[in-house]
């Protein structure tokens, strides 16, 4: 399968924890995956389809906390799909600084982890994070 992705994005190496927004609430979840471009976030409740979400989330040893507005591009939706549940969030509109820290630490981080010279498929992205919990 061809690699579509226009960011480096890290499998697996850390976990992060997101908060995002939705219209009725707050939800804290885990993720292991994420880019320049967005994040995948495992959950058993995945969010609709072009949904937007607002993701707050701070990076393992970057000083910083993110405030970026995303929007779901893709949903597994177990038992429909092979894939665990959840959903893909593009960021869409990260402030250039934003941006950089993020593509910073995803280059650091790949390039501590055993295995970072290659590039994870897309099923592979789609498998990276935790369940959610709601707070």
């Amino acid at each position: 399968m061809e690699e579509r992705r226009q960011a480096p994005r890290i499998d697996g190496e850390v976990e992060i924890e997101i908060r995002y927004r939705t219209l009725q609430e707050f939800v804290t979840a885990y993720t292991r995956n994420i880019s320049g471009g967005g994040v995948v976030i495992r959950t058993p409740k995945p969010r609709e389809l072009n949904q937007k979400v607002r993701l707050r989330f701070t990076l393992p040893g970057v000083d910083h906390r993110f405030d970026i507005p995303g929007m779901v591009v893709w949903v597994n939706s177990p038992p429909q799909s092979a894939f665990p549940a959840g959903m893909g969030v593009k960021f869409t509109d990260p402030t250039p600084a934003d941006a950089e820290l993020i593509r910073r630490f995803v280059k650091k981080t790949k390039g501590d982890a055993p295995g970072s010279e290659t590039t994870a498929s897309p099923e592979a992205a789609r498998s990276g994070g935790s369940p959610e919990r709601n707070r």
